[in-house]
């Protein structure tokens, strides 16, 4: 794609530069949801949102600021809006989760000192499930 402010931008910085503000972006929402009072609750993940009503106007006030300034550069450097797949994005985490949990089995869990055999027979079927379901997850999504 070319044009914009800079025509001869090549695409290796233009695309470094979209993927950038791309990440950027991502985070910004999630400081706005923060910002905006989320707090999850599930059953190990638990937030505490302890932002005072300051922080989130000024956090609020400082995510349109950059979006101001990322909202310019996209269109004078005719950044190319590429929607995010979120069945690949499910799909990705399941993989990075797969390894995290088999590291939580038996044989892996023994670079921290030997557990129990009794501990061993109760956590690994457990993991394994898990991994099973992180499995079933990447094959109902393996037709995107």
């Amino acid at each position: 794609m070319q044009g914009g402010l800079f025509p001869d931008l090549s695409e290796s910085h233009r695309s470094r530069i979209r993927i950038t503000l791309k990440i950027l972006d991502e985070a910004l929402c999630k400081f706005a949801e923060w910002a905006q009072g989320r707090e999850v609750r599930s059953l190990l993940y638990t937030e505490e949102n302890t932002l005072s009503s300051e922080e989130r106007s000024g956090i609020l006030a400082d995510i349109a600021g950059m979006r101001r300034i990322m909202l310019e550069l996209r269109d004078n450097l005719q950044l190319e809006v590429r929607p995010q797949d979120v069945a690949k994005s499910i799909r990705g985490q399941c993989y990075i989760l797969w390894v995290d949990v088999l590291e939580m089995t038996g044989k892996y869990l023994r670079g921290f000192g030997e557990p129990s055999p009794e501990f061993v027979d109760y956590l690994d079927p457990k993991a394994n499930q898990i991994l099973e379901y992180l499995d079933h997850i990447k094959r109902v999504l393996s037709k995107h």
